[in-house]
């Protein structure tokens, strides 16, 4: 069974696909995978790490700021198309599978093309605009929020099976993670981050405020990015016996498991890891993502009382005073952790990875 997965750009399209490969590899340990990423973007680094083989294209998304790069794209696809071509021919792939982002369109473009049935994986309560154009070709298309359905062209091929994360790990030793982050037991544990690759915008605010944070006597653990990891590190020295600064996480079952309440963006991917592990948590929807999606990701979320959202422009003003309500409402807290863990399900990279099989056995 030879099967390419595609998705990528960020972490948010680029670990559901490893969730659902490795799971694969369980199931069918001679299962071959080969992952099509974009040049230069977060999958080169990340797809090595899991030992996948990574095949990477030029391509790039719509750029409303860069209008010749948008006027150039038709020809950017057609090169990406070529490409993805050549390596089909090399690899020879019964199915693939996407998690969506601009890297899969000419992936599902060559599919089409060379009559290889593919999968749309889509998390986000609106689907993207890859999901949406490709979805009426796909052999099937799954999603994560039954109301993703009104927005797609064809029910018939849809399925609800809710996003994956990776790794699900329900057996952590807590104590040896608290032990080697060097945090304090006794005190709550706030987790702060904004994406794989960072959010300027949550950063400013955390670091306004980060001596009040310090002084409410809890452990942050902050994921910064790289971009701006020396710079934080440096200025937040002074508080390093509580505040724990990173560039990046890979192990984020780990620090999830050691956390009570989770900042960070609405990235479905975000949001699925902490139901998984069941946390409280204050969402901050990315202002510019495509479609306005993260912003009706946490929606989805706020009205089942499952957290509680802040939009970009207020984190400033309100961040740490939503931060302090919150971390002192023992209730609160509990009751919002409760309500996240319904919507996950643990199991559900390796449905997935069933229906990758029950659709070949059905071409």
């Amino acid at each position: 069974m030879n099967v390419i997965f595609t998705g990528g750009g960020t972490g948010g399209h680029m670990f559901p696909a490893i969730a659902i490969a490795e799971s694969l590899r369980v199931i069918n340990p001679d299962v071959n995978i080969l992952f099509i990423g974009a040049k230069g973007k977060i999958e080169e680094k990340i797809v090595p790490t899991y030992n996948f083989k990574l095949a990477t294209i030029k391509i790039y998304g719509l750029n409303k700021k860069q209008i010749f790069k948008t006027f150039i794209l038709p020809i950017v696809f057609f090169n990406a198309v070529s490409d993805c071509k050549k390596i089909f021919y090399d690899f020879r792939p019964d199915l693939v599978l996407g998690t969506g982002a601009f890297v899969s369109a000419p992936v599902f473009y060559t599919a089409i093309k060379m009559k290889v049935p593919f999968i749309i994986q889509e998390g986000n309560a609106y689907p993207g605009k890859v999901t949406k154009f490709f979805s009426p070709k796909a052999n099937k298309v799954v999603i994560n929020f039954e109301e993703t359905k009104n927005y797609l062209k064809r029910p018939d091929n849809v399925i609800r099976i809710p996003h994956p994360i990776r790794e699900y790990k329900e057996k952590i030793n807590r104590d040896n993670i608290i032990r080697n982050l060097g945090i304090n037991p006794d005190l709550k544990t706030i987790f702060i981050f904004g994406g794989s690759q960072g959010s300027a915008s949550i950063n400013k605010a955390v670091l306004m405020s980060i001596e009040d944070l310090y002084n409410l006597n809890v452990n942050i653990i902050w994921q910064t990015g790289k971009n701006e990891y020396v710079k934080i590190k440096e200025l937040t020295s002074k508080f390093s016996d509580y505040v724990k600064v990173f560039d990046f996480i890979y192990k984020m079952d780990e620090i999830y498991s050691v956390s009570d309440l989770v900042i960070c963006r609405a990235g479905i991917t975000s949001i699925m890891e902490i139901s998984a592990y069941g946390k409280s948590s204050i969402l901050i929807p990315f202002p510019f993502a495509a479609d306005n999606h993260q912003e009706k990701n946490a929606q989805m979320l706020e009205k089942e009382d499952s957290c509680i959202i802040l939009r970009d422009n207020e984190l400033q003003e309100k961040l740490y005073k939503t931060i302090k309500n919150l971390i002192q409402d023992e209730n609160k807290m509990k009751q919002m952790a409760e309500n996240v863990r319904k919507i996950a399900d643990i199991d559900a990279a390796k449905k997935i990875a069933l229906e990758i099989i029950k659709t070949l056995k059905n071409e």
